[in-house]
């Protein structure tokens, strides 16, 4: 574990970047859209800015919005992954920042991917405004848990003293946040959970239990 913690301190230049790019695209969103961050990094704690954006969310702004997010997702996702790839010392056959770029591709990848396969499946069992919804509640919520972990994400790079207890904290955190947003789109959505199961349970199969198990085959 010593080892993961000494690589982790001889790359912080790069990482530094990566939170540079991450806080400048935060900074544009606070300048643009204050109000709607702050609803966002709100929503676990209460679920009433949901509708009020969702009827804008064919908006050209809060398309912007939705997009600079996205990338600032996709960013921490794939450092999150980096860093328990190093943690956990798994074998990769690449340098530490290519590893990064391949984290960035890979996770970028399949959200798009997993994207497409959604709106096959909402028109297969007709279920297109549901489908709708439940993809801007995941996202916004996805948005939401990013924010909340990013202070504890730069803690553990960034305090090298205490590097591995708060990097176990932030996974930790993560783990719990993501168990926390299946919870509440459960909870906002068992309705149309109830009344269309199969499309559900084929959903989850195809799109949240598959990845998981592709990922533990190829990590393993």
């Amino acid at each position: 574990m010593f080892e993961a913690t000494k690589i982790i301190s001889e790359n912080n230049d790069w990482i530094t970047i990566v939170f540079i790019v991450i806080l400048l695209i935060l900074a544009l969103v606070r300048i643009l859209f204050n109000d709607r961050l702050y609803n966002t990094n709100t929503l676990f704690l209460s679920k009433k800015y949901l509708s009020i954006y969702f009827n804008k969310e064919k908006n050209q702004h809060s398309k912007i919005f939705n997009s600079l997010l996205y990338f600032v997702q996709v960013l921490t996702l794939s450092l999150v992954f980096y860093l328990s790839a190093i943690y956990f010392q798994l074998q990769f056959k690449v340098q530490e920042f290519n590893l990064y770029v391949l984290f960035l591709l890979g996770v970028s990848l399949y959200l798009f991917v997993r994207y497409l396969i959604v709106l096959v499946l909402a028109f297969i069992f007709d279920l297109k405004n549901a489908q709708k919804r439940i993809i801007f509640e995941k996202r916004n919520y996805f948005s939401n848990l990013v924010l909340w972990l990013l202070p504890f994400l730069v803690l553990s790079v960034f305090i090298h003293k205490y590097e591995k207890p708060l990097f176990e904290i932030t996974f930790t955190l993560f783990a719990l946040l993501i168990i926390l947003r299946y919870g509440l789109l459960l909870l906002n959505n068992k309705k149309l959970i109830l009344n269309n199961l199969f499309y559900f349970i084929l959903y989850i199969c195809a799109l949240e239990i598959a990845p998981l198990i592709i990922i533990l085959k190829l990590t393993i």
